[in-house]
């Protein structure tokens, strides 16, 4: 299960560096659809929805790693370390009675949005640019099974912890001892 936990870790952290680099795309794109637009007054056809499809791109792709950090926003009213015990339990039956059911059946949508699209060829409609809409609902998909594959690490690692043998980044644990 080490190994496994392990696998999806990286996976997760490959995304969020894959995220990190979009986001640089982004800025730099979109840099030059504004200087295009009002220095040159030359705008691109395309900035729209490149810029579009980056941002939602490196969000979802990034949304898995932040999961795998406990980077994410959450309200711990009980959360002291005397409680861990009990946190763990708390997000062991959220992860998998509501976050995993939920996540899987939004991955298995997406995957089924992105099929349509590719078979269909459809197409944008936003801009005179019309792209394929195939390649940004590919990684959609791609994002959310991330996402859904770091849940089930994340429920085997509460699973560890809940029985005293903590692995990988749980809150308070530590990335070292995977």
């Amino acid at each position: 299960m080490r190994s496994l936990v392990r696998a999806i870790d990286a996976f997760s952290r490959v995304c969020g560096v894959l995220a990190a680099f979009l986001v640089v795309a982004l800025i730099v794109l979109m840099l030059y659809d504004v200087m295009m637009r009002y220095v040159f007054n030359a705008p691109t056809l395309w900035g729209y929805d490149v810029n579009t499809f980056l941002m939602g791109a490196a969000f979802i792709l990034s949304v898995a790693y932040a999961l795998s950090l406990d980077a994410h926003v959450r309200v711990d009213l009980i959360f002291t370390p005397k409680t861990r015990y009990l946190l763990d339990w708390v997000d062991l039956a959220g992860f998998s009675l509501i976050l995993l059911p939920v996540c899987a059946w939004v991955t298995l949508g997406l995957w089924n949005y992105f099929a349509e699209s590719f078979h269909t060829g459809e197409r944008s409609g936003t801009s005179a640019w019309n792209p394929v809409l195939w390649p940004f609902r590919l990684t959609l998909c791609v994002g959310f099974l991330a996402l859904t594959m770091q849940i089930v690490a994340e429920i085997i690692k509460r699973v560890y912890a809940v029985r005293g043998e903590p692995i990988g980044s749980t809150p308070g644990g530590s990335h070292d001892n995977v």
